[in-house]
């Protein structure tokens, strides 16, 4: 080696390693912070219908399914009291072939494209009051207007993070 060349030193501290890593935590969760005000972005009418067709499609999947249940038990003759609280909530009597008819009523008003036109137009149609007043929303729409929020938070918060950190890292290169 010449004279003039620089020689590495491991005894040498080059960086700070803790005040480096305060930083990129630093700017991780202020991206993250500064991210989860996606919370608030607008909802679109098209995100809406789409989700709340889905929540509602999803409903009608789980009555079905606890429908299901409900016949298993009255096979084998065991019909539990919460298999006889959902049957009257929905109006059914416990009878094998009216279960059989209302599943297949429930499942028609969600995958017959007739019906599935009628309740997105609906949803479509009510968006604007909606929107200005919560409190006409059902359930459904309740529930797809708190998804859409919470994943755009979501979203908001990893993206927001993901930036932070890559900003503090091109920052502290030399």
């Amino acid at each position: 080696m010449s004279v003039n060349s620089p020689q590495f030193d491991p005894n040498m501290m080059y960086y700070s390693p803790s005040a480096s890593k305060k930083k990129k935590v630093g700017a991780t969760i202020f991206g993250g912070l500064l991210g989860m005000t996606a919370y608030y972005l607008p909802v679109t009418k098209d995100e809406f219908v789409n989700k709340a067709f889905k929540v509602t499609r999803d409903e009608a999947n789980s009555k079905i399914a606890s429908l299901t249940q409900a016949v298993k038990e009255i096979e084998k003759n065991s019909l539990s009291s919460e298999s006889k609280m959902i049957l009257q909530e929905m109006g059914v009597k416990a009878d094998i072939k009216e279960i059989t008819k209302k599943c297949m009523d429930i499942d028609k008003d969600v995958s017959d494209p007739g019906s599935v036109k009628k309740l997105k137009t609906y949803f479509n149609n009510n968006f604007k009051n909606f929107k200005k007043n919560p409190h006409l929303m059902d359930n459904n729409c309740a529930d797809a207007f708190k998804s859409i929020k919470w994943n755009k938070f979501k979203w908001g918060m990893g993206i927001g993070a993901a930036i932070g950190l890559a900003l503090s890292l091109m920052s502290s290169r030399d």
